[in-house]
């Protein structure tokens, strides 16, 4: 199947026991049905192994520390260094790349949780350019909505010199005519205390009112926005959704120029805000709908 991911997409390679967040560390482990059969399949010790960590509903029990049972010392999984990697569960063999349905072709991503994926989407300007890479997937539901034609403008004011950031979101407010959020500051701080959090420390953190005045981080902002964009817009349902969507990227992008406002700011802080954002509200379905369902609730 051909799938047209973003052309940084090729830089990107897991960078295992250097991960300082580790997606094996925290995360729900489900084992697909396909990677159960081989596990039910495996003689000796190390089968036995791996099926006493494994529930009755096919989720992977997780050690002290919330870690996988199957990392080693040096953070690397044993089942590929002793099976390989087709031995390994759907959601690790795919994990951070997400898929959609836009424009009658298939697409992908990595996502900012990922921090060697963040790092790459943060020092690429190919955020326009896709690729084609074969790779054998479940095909995405297709909304029957092209949204394409709105990514494709949204991409060309983003990419238009000459103009700081806060400028362009303006032109893109406008265009889908959606409200500032830091006009509406306590309301939607006040949505964002209530969500549900991974790490409670980061509930007042999360929140919008301060604005970026550095122009040299614009460029970062382009790129977490375009990013945004590519994951949340494209599997837009209709026009009023994809206003909704667009509206969420903006939001998020006010939360990342809140966090780094104030103090130095190198790629690799903005890397870890970013990450911390994606992690607490991009990979949490539910705080995405609850997001994305206010402003719709707004058109």
């Amino acid at each position: 199947m051909t799938i047209y991911f973003p052309y940084y997409y090729k830089d990107f390679k897991c960078i295992a026991d250097k991960c300082r967040h580790s997606c094996c560390v925290g995360w729900e482990i489900d084992v697909d049905d396909s990677t159960l059969m081989k596990y039910r399949a495996i003689e000796g010790a190390f089968g036995d192994e791996i099926r006493s960590h494994i529930s009755d509903d096919g989720v992977i029990r997780l050690s002290e520390g919330d870690r996988c049972p199957f990392l080693d010392e040096a953070g690397l999984c044993r089942i590929i260094s002793k099976l390989g990697e087709g031995y390994i569960s759907e959601i690790c063999n795919q994990h951070p790349r997400f898929y959609h349905s836009a424009g009658g072709r298939i697409e992908g991503g990595v996502g900012a949780v990922c921090e060697e994926a963040c790092r790459i989407i943060l020092s690429s300007d190919d955020y326009n350019r896709f690729i084609p890479y074969t790779r054998d997937i479940d095909i995405p539901e297709d909304t029957g909505f092209d949204s394409l034609v709105h990514r494709d403008f949204i991409y060309s004011v983003l990419s238009t010199d000459g103009m700081s950031y806060n400028e362009k979101l303006c032109i893109i407010r406008e265009k889908y005519c959606l409200t500032d959020p830091a006009t509406e500051c306590e309301e939607w701080n006040k949505l964002l205390s209530e969500l549900e959090y991974l790490d409670e420390s980061r509930r007042g953190l999360l929140a919008i009112g301060r604005k970026n005045e550095r122009e040299e981080l614009d460029c970062y902002f382009e790129r977490f926005f375009a990013y945004l964009v590519l994951r949340h817009v494209s599997p837009s349902e209709n026009y009023d959704n994809l206003r909704a969507r667009v509206g969420f990227c903006i939001l998020l992008s006010e939360i990342l120029e809140n966090v780094i406002s104030v103090g130095k700011a190198s790629l690799e802080e903005i890397s870890e805000a970013v990450r911390i954002i994606s992690e607490e509200l991009e990979y949490s379905e539910e705080n995405t709908s609850s997001l994305i369902f206010e402003f719709e609730s707004k058109i």
